[in-house]
């Protein structure tokens, strides 16, 4: 089985139906330097379609584009391509508010419990980090000398 030379014309045009359908701008001008990949642009991603092969009268294609997650190998169907294009933006979840910003997160290698982490300045936090340092053995008075 040899590598395509060109994407043929109905291939073409079925991709820029479907992707006409769903609502995405598509130029049917191949990526410079390329006789295989159309680029694709959609809600401030860039995609990348590589023509690889048919089957059962559909292209299949190389998707490859917005992140790793897309990163799909030879062999989805035109209409799977589609969907991933399309597909909504999801926006990544805010990063937790830390209740208490002046306190460590670790001492000695160890989590502060977020108890001592509330009381950070009082005595309970000093011999909790007093019962770390006996613990792993790097108390004042234990310095080699």
């Amino acid at each position: 089985m040899s590598l395509p030379r060109y994407i043929p014309a109905k291939y073409t045009k079925q991709l820029q139906d479907a992707l006409t359908a769903a609502g995405v701008d598509f130029d049917p001008t191949l990526k410079p330097g390329s006789r295989l990949t159309h680029g694709v642009t959609h809600l401030g991603r860039t995609w990348e379609l590589r023509y690889t092969l048919q089957h059962s009268g559909e292209a299949l294609w190389k998707l490859m584009g917005a992140g790793p997650d897309y990163e799909w190998g030879p062999g989805r169907l035109t209409s799977e391509c589609v969907e991933a294009i399309t597909a909504p933006v999801e926006e990544p979840e805010p990063e937790p508010v830390d209740p208490h910003p002046d306190s460590p997160r670790t001492h000695l290698g160890f989590d502060v419990p977020e108890f001592v982490r509330a009381e950070w300045g009082s005595e309970r936090a000093q011999w909790w980090c007093l019962g770390i340092a006996t613990a792993v053995g790097k108390l004042p008075a234990n310095r080699v000398r």
